[in-house]
């Protein structure tokens, strides 16, 4: 029951910020626009380099832009639903209002990613398939691999998550927090590059610890068949266990808010 309150939650605010983003057609489409051209270009930028050097080792040029299309499409889902989090925590944070989210008959973390949709994020969404789709028809990619393909990105989302809830939680505890939004950025930027470029150590580091190359290496190495498929098995257990640390982080950190009036 308390489920379905959640999902009514989510729902009529996305509704919301769909009715906001409408009241101003042009500037919408604009920014929406603009986010799209944005992610498109990524890959035309691979293009020229490849046109004038041998590109990444290992890395076909359409292999490499089936990567840069995956991580396009896992960044635009986790701006789409969940970026929005930190922004939310922040706001509240400042304005000592963050009392009227805890005393919600709802657990404080689970209503802020109900309030968290963003529209915009879709724009990168349809950009980052698109890109996929076009490297996967170049490839002739269409197979079973599909689907593990699809559920490590859904993996890779849940690490975006912890991630944001990381950031959220250190709202709690230092000021300038939007600065915040940077910590995010810098991790997402391991995974611009596939892994086997990278050292032993920040392999290591961005596969079991701070398991950035989630977004990106991993799925489209298993589609291209490069990792045997019991890879996706063991990728989701630093996943799930940077999750579970960013939750006791996050209840941690809560304990420390003092409200304006406190």
């Amino acid at each position: 029951m308390e489920l379905k309150k959640l999902f009514k939650i989510w729902e009529k605010n996305a509704l919301l910020t769909i009715s906001e983003s409408m009241s101003y057609k042009l500037g919408f489409f604009i920014q929406c626009l603009s986010l799209f051209i944005c992610v498109l270009i990524i890959p035309l930028v691979s293009v020229v380099i490849y046109s004038v050097s041998s590109g990444i080792p290992g890395w076909s040029i359409y292999e490499f832009v089936l990567f840069q299309g995956t991580l396009s499409l896992a960044i635009g889902l986790w701006h789409a639903f969940f970026a929005g989090v930190l922004g939310w925590t922040i706001d509240n944070i400042k304005e000592g209002t963050f009392d009227k989210i805890l005393l919600r008959p709802f657990n404080s973390l689970i209503y802020l990613i109900t309030v968290s949709f963003d529209l915009e994020g879709l724009a990168e969404v349809l950009a980052g398939m698109c890109i996929v789709g076009f490297a996967l028809i170049k490839l002739n990619l269409f197979n079973w691999l599909l689907i593990p393909y699809m559920l490590i990105i859904l993996l890779a989302l849940l690490f975006e998550l912890s991630l944001t809830i990381i950031a959220s939680s250190f709202a709690f505890l230092f000021i300038k927090t939007w600065r915040l939004f940077e910590l995010i950025s810098v991790v997402q930027r391991f995974a611009k590059y596939p892994a086997d470029i990278y050292s032993f150590g920040i392999r290591f580091v961005i596969t079991f610890l701070i398991p950035a190359a989630i977004a990106s290496y991993y799925p489209v190495s298993i589609l291209l068949g490069r990792l045997p498929l019991i890879t996706a098995t063991w990728l989701a257990l630093p996943v799930l266990a940077f999750f579970v640390i960013s939750l006791v982080l996050w209840h941690f950190a809560i304990r420390k808010y003092t409200s304006a009036g406190g």
